[in-house]
């Protein structure tokens, strides 16, 4: 029973980490790969590991990779699956435009805050995660993580507004 339960968690938790990957900006091989590596980091120190900071401790392995592969990958950049709109015969050319621009103008403006924010901005609005699980993942306070969150809002508009 207890195989099929860290099976589970790690189903769950691994679909998580792929998504997060996926926003970061990475292509689905190395997603599929730091999260299978996570998943084999986790089982072989899974012991080590406290219940409560299991998740957290995953997301921390996987953003380290992240930051790795960043550094040590300077290759050409990819395109996201997901940000791919498919041209249908009801959008307009202009419409499809401003959608592109607008697209490449959020991810400028996210690219000039910090590592921190960027991940708190993902995940608080394109995960969807809760301020409970923010919490859950840094080991921090919910008011603490609230205030990192609106601190990194504020600046990411402030740089949205100044480039428009």
């Amino acid at each position: 029973m207890a195989k099929e339960t860290i099976n589970h968690f790690l189903q769950q938790t691994g679909t998580l980490l792929y998504r997060y990957l996926r926003k970061r900006g990475l292509a689905r091989e190395d997603a599929e790969d730091i999260v299978q590596d996570t998943c084999y980091k986790y089982l072989l120190y899974k012991d080590g590991i406290g219940s409560n900071q299991a998740i957290g401790w995953m997301f921390r392995v996987a953003t380290n990779q992240f930051y790795d592969l960043k550094r040590l990958d300077k290759r050409r950049p990819t395109v996201d699956v997901d940000e791919v709109q498919l041209v249908s015969l009801t959008h307009l050319p202009e419409i499809q435009l401003l959608r592109r621009e607008t697209a490449q103008t959020i991810r400028d403006t996210l690219a000039l805050l910090s590592e921190q924010h960027q991940e708190l901005l993902i995940l608080k609005y394109e995960m969807n995660l809760t301020y409970k699980d923010l919490s859950a993942l840094y080991n921090k306070n919910e008011n603490t993580l609230k205030t990192h969150v609106t601190r990194a809002k504020n600046n990411f508009i402030k740089h949205y507004e100044e480039d428009h």
